[in-house]
């Protein structure tokens, strides 16, 4: 599948080849759906987080995946201790209280609320912080320092100021988090 801009939207496609007996491979393009337009999403995201800013939850995520009858909207939540079940169904609830959402998307939609899973993105400096003493992968924007590596997986070891240390196969690396 692929993705391309239209009229401030973003239109999700596959593209198929088959073979032509007058000209050989040719490319058929299969619409699959409208994704909510980025300012639409923006305000999603913004009307979650107000709701989280009245909560014990932070909001990790938005993704919206959009099909050509109906959107589906997956808000990815966390809090200090993990997330439950319960959890999800009571910031779902919060969501329907708090009214408001439909004003963003124009199409019938699926709310998903989910807790990130093991495999949570690390965002902020508080992130690297919080999950000190454990696993994670970091991927650079650039090489690091004088080498070819952009990726560490490791135990994270500390944060001291924008720094962020983490011990990837024996070795301790001090990274930054601007070039994250």
């Amino acid at each position: 599948g692929a993705c391309l801009y239209w009229r401030d939207c973003i239109v999700n496609f596959k593209c198929y080849y088959f073979n032509s007996f007058w000209s050989g491979l040719v490319p058929l393009l299969l619409f699959e759906g409208i994704f909510l337009n980025k300012e639409n999403i923006e305000k999603v995201t913004s009307f979650i987080k107000s709701i989280c800013l009245n909560s014990k939850y932070e909001l990790i995520d938005v993704e919206h995946l959009g099909g050509s009858n109906k959107s589906n909207i997956v808000i990815f939540i966390d809090k200090e201790d993990g997330v439950t079940l319960d959890d999800c169904v009571d910031f779902n609830q919060l969501i329907n209280e708090s009214g408001g959402l439909d004003d963003y998307i124009d199409s019938s939609y699926t709310l998903e609320v989910s807790s990130p899973g093991p495999k949570r993105p690390l965002k902020n400096l508080s992130d690297y912080i919080r999950f000190e003493g454990k696993k994670a992968r970091i991927k650079l924007s650039a090489p690091y320092e004088d080498s070819s590596k952009k990726v560490f997986v490791g135990t994270i070891e500390g944060v001291m100021g924008s720094k962020i240390s983490i011990n990837d196969s024996g070795k301790i690396f001090d990274i930054c988090f601007d070039d994250i």
